[in-house]
């Protein structure tokens, strides 16, 4: 039976419930601007970082100066929700932080969010020093689902993959771990993926269920 020693959380749709209100933010602006870019395609954009979907962007505007503005305009509608508490944190996520920390097993963040953008939201929810450390989206030169950020957790872990076990709920992010020989449990956000090759260690619907999968593990 596998042994768990360190566990691997992401963060936005996993840990906190942000990814839909990035989406349709998008999806808003888009409409505003006259970009025709649908709510399907920014759907597969979770779990990517920053720069692959300015690119993405680019592709309609020509202009990264125009990119970078409507990226803005995004933000600021997201930390306006964010003020207003339209922006929570998933079911239980404190319930599985205590549970490890009971257990003296250490856990840490693997995010493909920039360190400014994530670390703003992390202080909201006051959960920065809850991390043995973070792995962000400019801490590494390819984010999900890329394997480099899963390999650098790793590494800083001091353990091995097979002693690591992550928390994910986009494709990119199960892909990634997929990559870097890290088991991965799958944690639906509000609809579920097409896993079609990915490999998963199990499916739970929440946090709750995920600290009676880790129980016998650990």
């Amino acid at each position: 039976m596998k042994t768990i020693k360190m566990v691997f959380f992401d963060m936005d749709g996993c840990v906190v419930d942000s990814e839909y209100t990035y989406v349709y933010a998008w999806h808003e602006v888009f409409k505003e601007v006259n970009i025709p870019i649908e709510l399907d395609e920014i759907l597969t954009w979770r779990g990517k970082n920053n720069l692959a979907i300015n690119q993405t962007i680019n592709q309609y505007t020509n202009s990264m100066e125009e990119v970078l503005n409507l990226r803005k305009i995004r933000d600021e509608r997201f930390w306006l929700k964010m003020a207003k508490n339209e922006v929570n944190l998933k079911p239980f996520v404190h319930e599985i932080f205590d549970y490890l920390d009971s257990k003296q097993i250490p856990f840490a963040l693997v995010t493909s969010t920039p360190k400014e953008k994530a670390s703003r939201i992390l202080t909201h929810f006051n959960l920065i020093h809850r991390f043995k450390f973070m792995v962000y989206g400019d801490d590494v030169k390819e984010s999900k689902p890329s394997p480099e950020m899963y390999l650098k957790a790793v590494n800083l872990s001091g353990f091995n993959q097979e002693e690591c076990i992550a928390f994910e709920d986009s494709k990119n992010g199960i892909e990634a771990c997929n990559k870097a020989h890290v088991d991965v449990i799958y944690v639906p956000d509000r609809d579920r993926i097409h896993l079609d090759e990915l490999v998963i260690y199990t499916e739970v619907s929440d946090f709750s269920m995920g600290i009676n999968l880790i129980k016998p593990l650990i």
